[in-house]
């Protein structure tokens, strides 16, 4: 009986000073890029939003691929080759695991007041959420931020922001894009189709976003999709 007990308690010690499987790490790893125009454009100081989502979460990477001035069938074309072209020996390709998409501003500012249809962007934007996904890529539409001073209700791009805005949120219900962020009411204060000022990057620019804007775009993707980041 004593032999039995002594082998027992050696097995327990032997149990509990054997060294336990690693945990892992909470949180997941994102590889996340973003196309988008100027607003994403880091050489024409967009793009922060992404930079400040990193800090957030600084095992992950957030790309910005952002051209000033593109259109959505600009952007559609660039998917392919920049997030999705070949890799070659000097320039690896990442494998991302989420692109946000932001664009439809330059279609809608190159229309006249009375001209304003969004029928061409949305889709250029569902032909964009569909090759992501077609790759396995989880689609995150951002909507239009308050853009320009548009001229009351005689502009009918006022109208066509907000339908258009209106359909990309709706993509999320309907199962087109896996998540859809409104941003347009967090930039807004006061007038709902005006940029705040606080948020504008210069006083009299209704389109670019300073730092504190570019701080309210990364806490709504962190808090509404990459919370649990690492």
């Amino acid at each position: 009986m004593r032999a039995f007990f002594a082998a027992t308690v050696v097995l327990v010690v032997l149990v509990l000073s054997a060294p336990g499987r690693a945990e892992e790490p909470a949180g997941r790893r994102y590889v996340v890029a973003a196309i988008g125009d100027s607003l994403t454009d880091t050489r024409s100081g967009g793009g922060k939003y992404m930079k400040l989502l990193g800090e957030r979460c600084p095992e992950s990477r957030f790309d910005a691929y952002g051209v000033g001035g593109q259109r959505t069938d600009h952007m559609r074309w660039r998917l392919t080759e920049d997030l999705f072209g070949r890799s070659t020996p000097w320039n690896k390709r990442p494998r991302y695991t989420h692109v946000v998409i932001l664009g439809g501003v330059n279609d809608l500012a190159a229309a006249t007041p009375r001209d304003a249809s969004i029928e061409r962007i949305k889709g250029n934007l569902t032909q964009m959420y569909r090759m992501a996904r077609a790759r396995g890529v989880s689609v995150v539409a951002l909507t239009l931020a308050p853009w320009g001073r548009l001229r009351g209700v005689q502009d009918r791009r006022v109208e066509a922001t907000e339908k258009l805005n209106g359909w990309i949120l709706e993509q999320a219900v309907v199962d087109n894009v896996e998540h859809a962020v409104d941003i347009h009411g967090r930039l807004s204060c006061g007038d709902s189709h005006l940029l705040c000022p606080k948020h504008r990057r210069f006083p009299n620019d209704h389109i670019h976003w300073g730092t504190q804007g570019h701080e309210v775009v990364a806490a709504a993707l962190f808090s509404e999709v990459f919370s649990d980041c690492r």
